[in-house]
């Protein structure tokens, strides 16, 4: 019996483990996560560290504000996406990078914070690709990746919206680096399921979805067997 329980627990682990190891490229800031402005943007505290926010723009919620502290030389890496919904083929995001010693702010649909000039990035010219996340089993139209150079330290705010000032959905994934700690182990499946919902599909799926089902499962299995063992 207790082989049993230790052989559970082995595969259990190496499930954990799997799906830490692989878990999709970028963590979560927020999802569909309300109306934001300068005062309430979603903090980034490292903008090398992959991170997406997905955003549902309304009427009440047309912006998406995120703000991160950089430094001179910093390259920001980042990319917009939409997920694959019909009705939405035809949507096509921009962000507008805020900061210290940027150009001018060209017109803008928001205010600039005072002091601040503006980058404008739009995907209005551009053919987004089909992208399968297999690890949640979301589909997305992606656009190309961006990169700008910051010139001075200081704040920065990126606020995506809608041009077209319509109903949409989108999303914007920053950084490179994959870093994951035991609480996105412990909130992945809260993840999984925002995420589908998001995306308007059945709420649990993708590869790390039934990796976990199996976890659960293993889980489950192995306290029963130490409850028998224990019993009888």
């Amino acid at each position: 019996m207790l082989k049993h329980i230790a052989g559970v627990s082995f595969l259990a682990v190496a499930l954990i483990g799997l799906t830490w190891g692989t878990a999709w490229a970028h963590n979560p800031i927020v999802i569909d996560g309300g109306p934001t402005d300068v005062k309430t943007a979603h903090k980034i505290e490292d903008i090398s560290v992959s991170r997406v926010a997905y955003h549902h723009a309304l009427p009440s919620q047309p912006y998406l504000w995120l703000t991160f502290d950089g430094k001179a030389g910093q390259t920001l890496e980042f990319q917009m996406g939409v997920p694959k919904i019909d009705r939405y083929v035809d949507v096509r995001p921009a962000t507008a990078l805020l900061g210290p010693g940027l150009p001018p702010a060209p017109e803008l649909p928001f205010s600039v914070p005072e002091g601040m000039g503006a980058v404008l990035f739009i995907t209005s010219d551009q053919e987004p690709m089909v992208f399968d996340e297999k690890f949640t089993g979301t589909v997305d139209w992606q656009f190309r990746e961006e990169r700008y150079t910051l010139p001075q330290d200081g704040p920065y705010y990126m606020v995506t919206y809608l041009p077209s000032e319509e109903e949409g959905k989108f999303w914007i994934a920053l950084g490179k680096v994959e870093k994951f700690g035991l609480w996105d182990l412990i909130r992945m499946p809260v993840i999984i399921i925002q995420a589908r919902l998001f995306h308007e599909i059945f709420p649990w799926g993708g590869i790390l979805g039934w990796a976990y089902l199996a976890i659960i499962l293993l889980l489950f299995g192995g306290l029963i067997t130490g409850i028998r063992f224990l019993v009888f």
